[in-house]
């Protein structure tokens, strides 16, 4: 009973936390203006990639570590958050370098939007490590209220903030919504796991094992959030922020289709790792495809009325964007749904050597094909890994369970 009480709080938190995070971006693509918006689609997915990359991977080997410890003690993880610290202050340093790396559009922003950016990696690291120590704790509910916290203020002050600062106040909203979310899991923990005291005895192996756990998590995560806008950061370095928002507008609507999908493959999991039954991954995708195929008609029949409907746009490579990557879509939450499958089979190795696959894919073809024929090209792309990827996902459930 537990297990399913848990469960059912992290579904509705993860639910809750995603849908919050569509708002959050129609918000945005409606009060910044097309540049500004475009200028946010193109940075938010690196700045994300890195926050998973230098804090995210740690709390779920924090979580295993201390599921497994007979004799928990708070002040043996604390060693941890001054690494996590420390790993977000270098990943703060290596942003504001991104405008020399990436150059192209990257290099027109603003340079205090770069700063912006790297404040929000130490806020991360709290509320990063607060998760680890509840998830380990089995504090599923508190864990839970801390995506409620975060993401909540996220919109109160995304809002507040982008109409005084623009693409700035957005960002900076994104940090404040770290910091609540990190206070509200202190005080969780506090509360319901041990006083907080932020001393503790550093051990090398113990933190070395930590750390060793969570670098192929981290690369895991971190590969699947840059998957998917790979698209966007080609854009933003080769055609700049305008046409980055353009493409920014269709590829928003198109996402609805996730809200579907990712509903579907948390419960899944469990599922398949609990009866290994591919019955399970044949009706997931039936209920995705009853929910997603409505609304890939509507984008199809009616592409430049929603464009103008929820962003006032009228413009002809954004409608045939919509169009592609409705389309496309539909194939990534299949592919959601399929990996997730994979996973619960004991598989996850091969998912992420498939996504990695996808990555350099997707990379190639957009560099290739956005520098032919612009912000459709992205779309194209898109569409074709996706498919690839998808394919590839599919023969390898279908090869583990002969």
């Amino acid at each position: 009973m537990g297990l399913k009480k848990d469960s059912f709080y992290m579904l509705l938190a993860n639910i809750y936390s995603k849908g919050c995070a569509y708002v959050f971006f129609f918000l945005m693509a409606y009060l910044l203006g097309t540049e500004d918006f475009g200028v946010l689609r193109g940075i938010l997915p690196i700045m994300d990639t890195l926050t998973i990359f230098f804090c995210s991977g740690i709390p779920p080997a924090m979580a295993k570590f201390i599921a497994e410890d007979s004799y928990f003690s708070l002040s043996k993880y604390i060693p941890t958050l001054k690494i996590m610290l420390l790993f977000s202050l270098f990943g703060g340093v290596f942003i504001l370098f991104l405008r020399y790396i990436l150059g192209g559009g990257y290099a027109n922003i603003p340079t205090h939007v770069y700063y912006a950016l790297s404040l929000t990696l130490p806020f991360t690291a709290f509320i990063s490590w607060s998760r680890g120590i509840l998830q380990g704790t089995m504090h599923i509910k508190e864990l839970s209220l801390t995506w409620v916290f975060e993401h909540t203020s996220k919109i109160i002050f995304s809002v507040v903030f982008a109409i005084i600062f623009g693409v700035f106040g957005a960002i900076l909203s994104i940090s404040t919504a770290y910091f609540i979310g990190g206070i509200a899991g202190m005080y969780f923990i506090n509360k319901s796991v041990e006083r907080l005291a932020f001393k503790g005895t550093f051990d090398k192996n113990f933190q070395l094992k930590i750390i060793s756990y969570a670098v192929p998590i981290a690369l895991s995560t971190a590969s699947y959030r840059l998957m998917g806008d790979i698209d966007s950061i080609v854009i933003m370095s080769l055609l700049g922020a305008y046409s980055n928002g353009i493409y920014g507008y269709a590829a928003l609507l198109s996402r609805g289709v996730f809200l579907f999908a990712s509903s579907i493959a948390i419960p899944l999991l469990p599922r398949i790792a609990k009866t290994r039954n591919i019955n399970y991954i044949k009706k997931a995708i039936l209920l995705n495809l009853i929910f997603s195929l409505p609304f890939v008609a509507l984008c199809f029949a009616f592409p430049n009325e929603l464009l103008h409907l929820f962003f006032h746009v009228k413009n002809p490579e954004a409608s045939i964007c919509l169009k592609i990557l409705s389309v496309s879509a539909v194939f990534m939450s299949i592919y959601t749904i399929s990996s997730s499958a994979l996973q619960g089979l004991g598989y996850a190795k091969i998912s992420l050597y498939i996504i990695l696959f996808g990555i350099v894919l997707n990379l190639l073809l957009n560099y290739i094909l956005v520098g032919e024929i612009g912000v459709v090209g992205g779309a194209i792309s898109t569409l074709i890994t996706s498919f690839v990827i998808l394919a590839i996902t599919i023969k390898a459930i279908l090869s583990v369970k002969r």
